[in-house]
């Protein structure tokens, strides 16, 4: 810990810290719950880079929400993101996140199941007295895919039981 910022400036830098993660736990709340509104207000509103390899390379944060509507946004989707293993270091320029992130998917439609693990490396500022992605790169780690959903021990929706009867 920095010994010579004050209690002030220390609280206000865990108060930062705790803000960011946050922002981008609400991020991929929004994602999962398919709210573009929700999804694009976690981006800065000026130009971004997002690079989410085979999804895209996006300038614009708008951009990258409407591909994201048009290819994530459907009711046979059910997504859900967990992220884990942060750590933010603040600069002198905002901040910087390095995350581990796994991505599961259940694709009813089309009877697939994926689940993914990786690495995000966001940057951050403050716009408006509120923190921002400002920059966000994806590297995907590790890939399983299934098909036939049936033959898969995963279920699309949560069972009272554990599975363990």
């Amino acid at each position: 810990m920095e010994r010579h910022l004050s209690l002030e400036q220390r609280v206000t830098r865990l108060e930062d810290i705790h803000a960011i993660k946050r922002l981008k736990y609400n991020y991929w709340k929004a994602c999962d719950a398919k709210n573009p509104t929700s999804v694009l207000q976690c981006f800065s509103s000026k130009e971004v880079h997002i690079d989410y390899e085979d999804f895209g390379l996006f300038r614009s944060a708008q951009d990258m929400v409407d591909k994201y509507v048009t290819f994530a946004c459907h009711p046979y989707l059910i997504e859900v993101h967990h992220g884990k293993n942060e750590i933010i270091t603040l600069n002198s320029s905002g901040a910087d996140g390095l995350w581990s992130m796994n991505y599961s998917l259940v694709d009813e439609q089309n009877d697939l199941v994926i689940n993914l693990n990786g690495i995000y490396q966001d940057k951050y500022i403050q716009e408006s007295s509120r923190w921002v992605i400002k920059e966000s790169k994806f590297t995907k780690i590790q890939t399983f895919k299934a098909r036939n959903v049936n033959q898969v021990l995963v279920q699309a929706k949560a069972d009272r039981s554990l599975g363990f009867k």
